[in-house]
């Protein structure tokens, strides 16, 4: 990933998150920006260098940027996915399941043999792709449910 990319992903995802801690009641208005500011840089306190975070820029085979995948060593043995998208224009064709299915080959070549992610409630779209890949729900609090695969 380039710096330009990084950048651009780091200014999507804050904001992104800011109005998803808005719409779950997470947060209020006034604050979700600069939460989503910090949990961002509390979780990439070296940006893109961070140690075991990894992150993609997801292309299809015209190499156009469809999305992206983050995600990070989660204690010993469990690849925890920070954020996922898949632009809105290209959902629906296959991105979002090819690409978790990729993570889940990478995360065992890491050694990793869990995967661990947090969705919202409102997000049924994604919910029911992590369910069709046998995600199961771990825990749910207010707006946030988390899944759990073991890969």
């Amino acid at each position: 990933m380039s710096d330009d990319e990084f950048d651009k992903l780091a200014e999507w995802d804050i904001l992104a998150y800011s109005k998803d801690l808005i719409k779950s009641g997470l947060s209020s208005e006034e604050n979700a920006l600069e939460n989503a500011k910090k949990s961002f840089n509390e979780l990439l306190p070296q940006g893109k260098y961070t140690k075991d975070n990894y992150i993609y820029v997801v292309v299809n085979s015209d190499n156009e940027g469809v999305g992206f995948i983050w995600y990070q060593k989660y204690k010993e043995d469990i690849a925890f996915i920070c954020d996922f998208l898949i632009l809105e224009k290209f959902c629906k064709q296959g991105y979002g399941r090819q690409t978790l299915l990729l993570l889940e080959k990478e995360a065992k070549e890491k050694g990793l043999n869990k995967i661990l992610l947090n969705v919202f409630k409102y997000n049924k779209p994604a919910f029911s792709l992590y369910k069709s890949l046998e995600y199961k729900i771990r825990d749910q609090k207010n707006e946030n449910i988390s899944m759990l695969k073991n890969i």
